[in-house]
């Protein structure tokens, strides 16, 4: 991408996005559909970023149904954790949530209990530097820290054979 444009943020799935120019100073505004509510920031600002041409402000929202798991966490430090943990988790759960520090930041996140059906549930980790992140299985992985100012956690889980789940503390 030539440095003063940030490209498309990305489609939002049951949403909606207004605005189709990527460069600094434009701004794309992201809304939900009925039966949905936006996570995340509704307006994204193309910025100069030193060194690295030009980014987003913020990551892309999710548009979530109103009875789903996730969230957005902003705060110094908190607790996430899988739906029901430290019962076991529900088939066929999709969650995301994103942690969200302040400009220039960057969040540590620390597992304590880490235990998911190898192979098949899997907690994909995003924000870090390079690619994602994936988890499965019974061993604790280890601490994550962010190379931005957030970090997104998407916990998807099979339609069978459930186990404990996971828990892990962020401090940004």
């Amino acid at each position: 991408l030539p440095s003063h444009t940030c490209g498309n943020p990305g489609r939002l799935r049951n949403g909606i996005q207004q605005g189709s120019t990527f460069s600094i100073g434009d701004r794309v505004r992201f809304s939900c559909n009925p039966g949905f509510f936006l996570e995340g920031h509704a307006l994204l600002t193309c910025q100069a970023s030193p060194g690295h041409g030009a980014s987003w402000d913020f990551p892309l929202p999710v548009c979530r149904a109103d009875d789903a798991c996730g969230g957005t966490l902003r705060g110094q430090s908190g607790i996430i954790s899988s739906p029901h943990f430290p019962l076991e988790y529900g088939n066929n759960a999709d969650c995301t949530w994103t942690i969200l520090a302040e400009p220039g930041d960057t969040i540590a996140l620390v597992f304590m209990d880490f235990q998911l059906e190898d192979g098949y549930d899997v907690l994909e980790v995003a924000g870090t530097e390079g690619s994602s992140l994936w988890f499965t299985g019974m061993n604790l992985p280890p601490p994550v820290i962010s190379s931005k100012n957030w970090l997104r956690l998407h916990f998807t889980s099979d339609g069978n054979h459930r186990q404990k789940g996971f828990s892990a503390q962020y401090q940004g």
